[in-house]
């Protein structure tokens, strides 16, 4: 690690250990507005003053990373439904009031076609298996995810992180699209709504993500399965009814293919949903 680096490691820490009483907090926003960046950084994760201070001494630091440029390109990318859990930036809205101001509008904008608080339902007063399991419906889950990711893309734009590129996966395009302005909130917001209530009443379905490209998976597919999505080289999605989906898991296993269901309730972008075109 570069000495200077080093050294301000030391010092941060001595002052840690000299002023034990101040909040982590208020010394990791002097360091972040009150000082200026140089060219090699590190941080550590501690819960006190003294941990950090430990952690700072000793070598479980992040590697130093050379700074590549004074204003570096920024993308925000906003995943689509089977990311959601609940309690989702909790803390954030608990501490960000720019955060729980989005969320609130958001929770009161889907209110009229979900029937639903948000808010309750995203971070419920105790850990709920009910809760967890109530997120799982597409009609809460899609609008859900959309509430967390716009507020949180918010977030980080008033505090001065500003996009230059934005992508977004199903829900998350809707998302991509109000930040870009070619949505308003109040036009995408209850059509996403309305998309998962609507895809709520679908016979149900299971997606299944298999560490294979697609041209090794696709010959194992049965007729009613079909690829929903290629996230990579060596990374596809399948998507159909239960029972076929969950041959189609045994057979990889068999095989050793690595493979693990999406947090869905539906098969997403396969014929399982045409029934909701026309409505």
């Amino acid at each position: 690690m570069r000495p200077p680096l080093a050294a301000a490691r030391t010092n941060l820490a001595g002052h840690l250990r000299s002023n034990p009483q101040e909040s982590l907090a208020d010394v990791a926003y002097s360091l972040q507005v009150g000082r200026r960046a140089f060219d090699h950084r590190a941080f550590v994760v501690g819960h006190t003053a003294e941990d950090a201070a430990t952690r700072l001494e000793s070598g479980s630091v992040s590697p130093a990373r050379a700074r590549q440029s004074k204003n570096p390109a920024i993308a925000f990318m906003f995943p689509g439904q089977g990311s959601q859990y609940p309690d989702m930036a909790r803390d954030l809205y608990a501490g960000e009031p720019e955060f729980r101001l989005h969320f609130d509008r958001c929770v009161e904008i889907c209110r009229p076609v979900t029937g639903e608080d948000l808010a309750t339902l995203v971070y419920p007063a105790a850990n709920s298996p009910e809760a967890a399991k109530r997120l799982m419906n597409t009609k809460f889950a899609q609008p859900a995810i959309f509430a967390v990711e716009y507020s949180l893309a918010k977030l980080w734009m008033s505090w001065g992180i500003q996009p230059s590129a934005m992508i977004g996966h199903s829900v998350g395009e809707f998302v991509a699209a109000v930040m870009a302005g070619v949505m308003s909130l109040e036009d995408a917001l209850p059509l996403v709504a309305l998309r998962g209530r609507l895809m709520q009443d679908l016979h149900r379905g299971s997606m299944l993500s298999v560490r294979l490209p697609e041209r090794e998976l696709r010959p194992l597919l049965a007729a009613d399965v079909a690829i929903a999505a290629v996230n990579g080289p060596s990374l596809t999605v399948a998507s159909g009814p239960d029972a076929a989906i969950h041959a189609l898991e045994q057979t990889l296993q068999a095989r050793g293919v690595i493979c693990r269901h999406l947090h869905t309730s539906h098969a997403f972008h396969s014929s399982m949903v045409e029934p909701i075109v026309e409505p």
